[in-house]
């Protein structure tokens, strides 16, 4: 964790003279505002944003709900500074002061670490809002291009119980980076906090949505709010996993799936929900939601008239996978009476059984939409039908889509394999690939094609002399793990079975390899020791 902060965090620059601007980041937000209320996607990379094609990105919000509270001896320091500045511009809006601690909040992502134990202090020395200390607030929330600055100024504001702000800050929580610091300064001063973070909430897709919808969540919901949390409050871009206990638990899920009929469009979420509520690992799944029998066996009653598509069939599955669990192993089905189970499986092989799938799955299979096209893939698979045509054409129709690779590669036989390889050599861009060794790691969109190539490199470990020219180009790739694919290929392959190129190549390769432990590979390939 300390390292990751240590990567993150930005390299000290000079004082800054000025650190107010008009090109600040509610500016920027305001510019990019759709007519709904949005924020319109050029609007998520922020000013302030680094662009170096190595840099390693986190999602929006993702660091602040990693990173819990930093008591090292360093942020100790750094909060007794922060709390020593912003005493003297409280009492006396000293500019020096001001200037100092925008440099320290802006130019150190770590600081968020310490904003919680700041803000405790302030209270408890009861410094002065008016007229100093409100206005710096203000001003590192609406003139700074600095997002910790910005992060530092909505907490500030959160204390001084001016609702003057309240509009800024809506527009500056619908970035997943400041939600979290949004909800919680309208939680301190609106005078109908449910609703404008609902508002928010509506607006919002990812972390920041996760972190908004736990803490509205437990506050006091209108029957609307709570009919949006189980039709639409869980659904985020991260994984519905993070927020479907939340949401079937305050959205009381079991009680409107009781009614003897229910919208098609509760049915959908219903069975997302209890899907995601399966996945227990990245969030409390079933095993926490006090009333998982009563909704699943619910679920499956209104299946019986109302399921009709592919995502339908494939919830059905997994539901009935989940509930053919040993009971023993599964804290959920533990205590599930053992009829109640059997007639819960009985209902669900009928619904499966009872309807011919295989028209739809296959007309799912040509869809453009890829979350029909992934369901239709896992249903083409339960139902036993064979996809390599399907997978060998969309290959075909998209040849530098890493997902199209990986299908192709993980179906192939024996006999497809020259065919895939000479589509790869006639599709990818093999100069781009084979641009030359660096210590790259291949993250983001620009490295897709050699996504492709992992997946094609990992085919031929199993295929002995097929495909040399592919891994002669993996071993000059500038993305470290396609050499090291490379390299667990020719140990496959075995020495014997090198061409003299080959051999040239990883000889010259182990002369200028700049990754310290792929060249501790070479060396035990060339030594013919087991690659580490």
């Amino acid at each position: 964790m300390n390292w990751i902060k240590k990567l993150f965090t930005k390299p000290p620059k000079t004082s800054p003279t000025t650190w107010t601007t008009d090109q600040s980041i509610l500016a920027f937000l305001k510019k990019h505002l759709n007519p709904d209320g949005t924020l319109q996607e050029g609007a998520y990379t922020l000013p302030d944003e680094l662009e170096e094609e190595e840099q390693i990105k986190f999602a929006p919000g993702l660091m602040d709900a990693m990173f819990g509270a930093d008591d090292s001896d360093e942020a100790q320091s750094r909060l007794h500074t922060l709390v020593g500045l912003m005493h003297r511009i409280a009492q006396t809006g000293d500019a020096q002061s001001q200037a100092a601690f925008y440099q320290i909040v802006a130019e150190n992502d770590g600081v968020i670490g310490i904003i919680d134990a700041f803000l405790q202090q302030l209270i408890e020395q009861a410094l002065p809002v008016e007229p100093h200390l409100y206005h710096y607030a203000l001003a590192l929330t609406t003139k700074t291009d600095q997002r910790n600055a910005v992060k530092f100024g909505i907490a500030l504001l959160g204390l001084c119980q001016n609702q003057y702000p309240i509009n800024a800050l809506k527009i500056l929580g619908l970035h997943d980076e400041f939600t979290l610091f949004s909800t919680i300064a309208l939680i301190n001063l609106s005078n109908n906090a449910v609703h404008d973070l609902w508002q928010l909430a509506q607006r919002v897709d990812g972390w920041g949505k996760i972190q908004l919808v736990d803490r509205l969540a437990g506050m006091e919901l209108t029957d609307e709010i709570r009919d949006w949390l189980v039709l639409e409050g869980y659904q985020n871009s991260i994984m519905y996993e993070y927020l479907a206990l939340t949401c079937a638990e305050n959205g009381l899920l079991h009680q409107k799936l009781s009614r003897p009929s229910i919208s098609n469009a509760l049915f959908v979420a219903a069975g997302e929900l209890l899907t995601a509520l399966m996945n227990e690992g990245p969030a409390e799944g079933l095993a926490a939601y006090h009333a998982a029998s009563e909704a699943i066996t619910h679920y499956i009653r209104h299946a019986q008239t109302q399921a009709l598509t592919i995502e339908d069939f494939v919830n059905l599955h997994q539901i009935k996978d989940y509930l053919e669990q040993a009971p023993e192993k599964n804290p959920v089905l533990k205590n599930w009476p053992q009829d109640e189970l059997s007639n819960c499986l009985i209902d669900i092989n009928l619904v499966l059984n009872t309807k011919d799938w295989k028209p739809i799955v296959q007309e799912g299979l040509k869809s453009v939409d890829n979350g029909v096209y992934w369901n239709s893939k896992i249903a083409a698979k339960k139902l036993g039908l064979d996809l390599w045509e399907v997978f060998w054409a969309k290959l075909q129709e998209n040849p530098l889509n890493s997902s199209a690779w990986y299908d192709v590669t993980t179906q192939a036989q024996v006999d497809q394999v020259d065919a895939i390889v000479e589509l790869a050599l006639q599709q990818l861009p093999l100069d781009v690939l084979g641009s030359g060794p660096k210590d790259s790691m291949g993250q983001g969109a620009h490295f897709e094609t050699h996504t492709c190539l992992d997946f094609l490199i990992t085919l031929l470990k199993n295929h002995p002399l097929k495909g040399e020219a592919l891994v002669l180009v993996a071993l000059n790739s500038p993305v470290t793990r396609n050499r090291n694919a490379a390299l667990q290929v020719l140990e496959a392959w075995g020495q014997d079975r090198w061409s003299m190129v080959l051999h040239e190549k990883i000889r010259r390769l182990h002369q200028i390899e700049p990754n310290e432990n792929t060249q501790k590979n070479i060396e035990q390939l060339l030594n013919g020791e087991p690659l580490s």
